[in-house]
């Protein structure tokens, strides 16, 4: 019936309908839709994460009590504008970590707003609610919602950038275009690796040049623009930089996670050995496909793929708002393919939101079998909502595997020490009793075990695979113990971690 009531209210047309009954099912269909856009943020708020599942959220969990970068709380440039959210909202609620998922909730909540306007551009008020709707509804999206982590918050702000982008260009104005060099600002200063889309700023102040009449003129209105968006940037910046004492001690901080990122933990291409075909294709397929759009689930990507096979030949006929999106798409397609860590599909967050949004519009936009792809938009809206709902109960119930880890240990009577990798930081953020001791080498293992006298001594299956990476052959001297495992959805890295006992006498 709701599926009966969305089609005839986007289609328009019918006989069987008269003018006072089709305007009675459009604001039906209107009220359906907002309602369930209202009850996905009811149901992301009440199942927010209360968990800080890896290394990441625990530093923006721990900056809420106190921001100090050089504690990594949270880790370099800051993020401040989402910090300053999460900290809001930890007034009324205790727990860091779901105060900064209900804040990214509320966030994304707000990008509706531009979604719609951008959609309507090409749609009916009605298709542009479906096509919203749809959009938010992805289930992978529901994760990232209710995630103690800055990409929800930073897709909201970029889905306002994109289109105060659009406004700016239609305006035709040689006025100066404060909103996008603001937006950009605090898009900056809540995902800093989100910069790729900056070039939207470059394709809008480059279309602004026939509205010039001279180079002269045309020169000084884009340094004016250029000074503008510094100064934007100054506010964020500055701040952090006051934090640190001076000038000096944030660009050397800023150098020291810069060459971290790209020469060591970062995963981007610079600090991996990955083939670039298969980053190509863990990206494409794997984390915007099968993770992103379609949530690991099989029939989601049945009707994903039905969609997009319905749409094939209207996707090369397209002059609309894509053609600068998409060079904004290529453009961060190209940065987290070379610059990200590929194992982490969040960092492909907007890839998904606009593939998403690109694929649905399109299907709405044009007219050839157009009955049967609201069909397929409005199945994949109910059940994307579906899996989201039980994705979120689910995260917010099921310990994670590195809190598994850690209760498992405390129960422990005999005296032991146990070296991790990355999991000694959630260690820290639950104020673990026992010793722990965070290790990245052989041989800083070999010397610190000797001095442990006759404790058991454990390591985790990232530690023993890090030995093995060293050459170390490690697997005699190892005894599986137990394996702790959570929803690799919620944290792919760490939702399996074994835990071994170690031996000197393998």
């Amino acid at each position: 019936m709701v599926i009966r009531l969305v089609f005839f209210s986007i289609e328009g047309r019918t006989k069987m309908l008269g003018k006072e009954k089709l305007s009675f099912l459009s604001k039906m269909g209107a009220v359906i839709l907002i309602f369930t856009i209202g009850l996905t943020s009811y149901f992301r708020v009440l199942y927010s994460s209360p968990f800080a599942r890896s290394w990441d959220q625990v530093d923006f969990s721990l900056a809420l009590e106190r921001f100090d970068l050089l504690a990594m709380q949270p880790h370099f440039p800051g993020y401040p504008y989402f910090v300053f959210g999460g900290m809001v909202f930890n007034r009324l609620i205790e727990n860091p970590a779901q105060a900064l998922s209900i804040f990214n909730t509320l966030m994304l909540l707000s990008s509706v707003l531009p979604i719609y306007w951008l959609a309507k551009r090409y749609l009916s008020t009605m298709a542009s609610l479906l096509a919203c709707t749809a959009v938010q509804s992805l289930s992978y999206f529901w994760i990232m919602a209710t995630e103690p982590m800055s990409e929800a918050a930073a897709v909201s702000v970029l889905w306002w950038f994109l289109w105060s982008l659009q406004r700016a260009k239609e305006m035709q104005a040689r006025s100066l275009t404060v909103l996008p060099m603001f937006l950009f600002s605090v898009l900056m200063g809540i995902r800093l690796s989100y910069i790729a889309f900056g070039l939207g700023i470059i394709l809008l102040l480059y279309s602004k040049r026939t509205l010039f009449p001279d180079k002269k003129g045309y020169l000084g209105y884009i340094v004016k623009q250029l000074v503008l968006a510094i100064l934007f940037q100054f506010i964020w910046i500055g701040g952090l930089a006051a934090t640190e004492g001076s000038i000096s001690n944030f660009l050397l901080l800023s150098y020291q996670f810069t060459f971290g990122h790209f020469n060591d933990w970062g995963g981007a291409i610079t600090a991996e050995s990955t083939p670039l075909i298969e980053r190509f294709s863990q990206l494409l397929f794997i984390n915007i496909f099968w993770v992103g759009l379609c949530g690991e689930s099989l029939l989601t990507a049945v009707l994903w793929g039905l969609l997009l096979i319905l749409i094939g030949s209207d996707i090369l006929k397209n002059k609309l708002y894509f053609s600068a999106s998409m060079g904004l798409t290529v453009s961060y397609f190209l940065w987290a393919l070379f610059a990200q860590n590929i194992d982490k599909p969040r960092h492909a967050l907007p890839l998904i939101f606009l593939i998403a949004f690109f694929i649905i519009v399109t299907a709405l936009r044009s007219q050839k079998g157009r009955g049967i792809k609201i069909l397929i938009i409005s199945c994949l809206l109910l059940i994307q909502s579906v899996h989201g709902y039980g994705f979120v109960k689910e995260k917010a119930n099921e310990y994670p595997a590195s809190y598994q880890l850690t209760n498992y240990l405390k129960e422990m009577k005999e005296p032991f020490v146990i070296y991790t990798w990355e999991e000694a930081r959630v260690m820290d953020y639950l104020e673990a009793e026992y010793p722990y001791e965070r290790v990245f080498t052989y041989e800083k293992f070999v010397s610190s075990i000797k001095q442990r006298g006759n404790k058991k001594i454990f390591i985790t299956d990232h530690v023993l695979e890090g030995f093995e990476r060293q050459g170390i052959q490690a697997e005699r001297h190892v005894k599986k113990v137990k394996t702790f495992q959570s929803n690799p959805l919620f944290e792919p890295v760490y939702s399996s971690i074994t835990l071994f006992e170690w031996s000197d006498h393998g």
